[in-house]
């Protein structure tokens, strides 16, 4: 045997279509949203790609991340472990510019910290994302968001272990065609294994479209259904002696009421009184029924 793979027990399947499927559906109407959220501060309509979720090591996806970006930790409860937010330090910086009148072109030197007035923006920006993130999933799983930490590089926070199971979500942002940076969502995959049943359902749209030309049709071949409509002229009671002994011949006596009901189905829908019409037996409406029985 020349084609044996380790295997690390516990780690799960190697794929998870079902679940990546349903977070697809959930990325991109977490990505209309997200331009919701940038648009107010670059003061430009952001150009927002939902990339396909996947699964990947931790330390695959850390190794090739500058030492220097935003990351922060929340817990989404009910969820199990920790959920990273990354976002790019460029993209920080540009949006500050274009916040302040400029024009996202200012150079970034090279650093290791924030100012104060990113960080500002880091916060106000990661939680919007967290809040998003929760009105996306309503419709699946209602969520809690609370922050753990922010950090300057992804070596300052202790999120996951590198050979540790992740379910990367990926947001590209592009304010003109030359800038594009990355926001990363980043799930435990143990924690989407709990709700894997839910994420793998198909997830209500953000608004519905009414079609007029649609509804016209249906309300006309609703018109056209024929439905069989009776009234009741009487409704003697016998005991179960006297319907053993009826033979031919015998008369029930019977009392008619003055007014009886017109039933479609089994709802009373009128009542009124039998009379005739051109020769014919007629029903005639007195009144429509009201309240519970109409």
């Amino acid at each position: 045997m020349q084609d044996v793979q380790t295997y690390a027990f516990g780690r799960g399947e190697p794929q998870a279509p079902v679940m990546l499927s349903g977070l697809d559906r959930l990325g991109e109407k977490l990505g209309r949203r997200l331009r919701a959220v940038i648009e107010p501060i670059s003061g430009v309509r952001p150009h927002v790609t939902a990339h396909e979720a996947q699964l990947i090591d931790f330390g695959a996806w850390s190794a090739p991340l500058p030492p220097f970006c935003s990351i922060s930790l929340y817990r989404l409860l009910p969820l199990k472990g920790q959920v990273l937010l990354r976002m790019d330090a460029e993209m920080i910086s540009t949006l500050v510019d274009c916040f302040y009148g400029g024009i996202g072109n200012r150079p970034l030197p090279a650093r290791g910290e924030f100012t104060p007035t990113e960080d500002r923006l880091i916060a106000r920006l990661s939680d919007a994302v967290m809040v998003r993130l929760v009105e996306t999933w309503a419709d699946v799983l209602p969520l809690e968001a609370g922050l753990i930490l922010r950090e300057n590089g992804i070596g300052h926070a202790s999120a996951a272990q590198p050979g540790d199971q992740m379910v990367l979500q990926r947001f590209e942002i592009s304010l003109t065609r030359d800038q594009a940076w990355p926001i990363d969502i980043l799930f435990p995959l143990s924690a989407l294994r709990a709700v894997e049943g839910l994420t793998g359902t198909k997830v209500a749209a953000d608004e519905e479209h009414v079609d007029p030309i649609w509804q016209a049709r249906i309300a006309r071949r609703m018109h056209d259904i024929r439905l069989p409509a009776r009234t009741v002229l009487a409704r003697p009671h016998l005991s179960l002696a006297e319907l053993m002994q009826l033979k031919a011949g015998d008369i029930i006596p019977v009392t008619i009421g003055r007014s009886m009901p017109l039933i479609v189905g089994n709802r009373i829908v009128a009542h009124g009184t039998i009379g005739e019409q051109d020769g014919r037996a007629a029903f005639q409406i007195e009144k429509l029924a009201q309240g519970n029985d109409q």
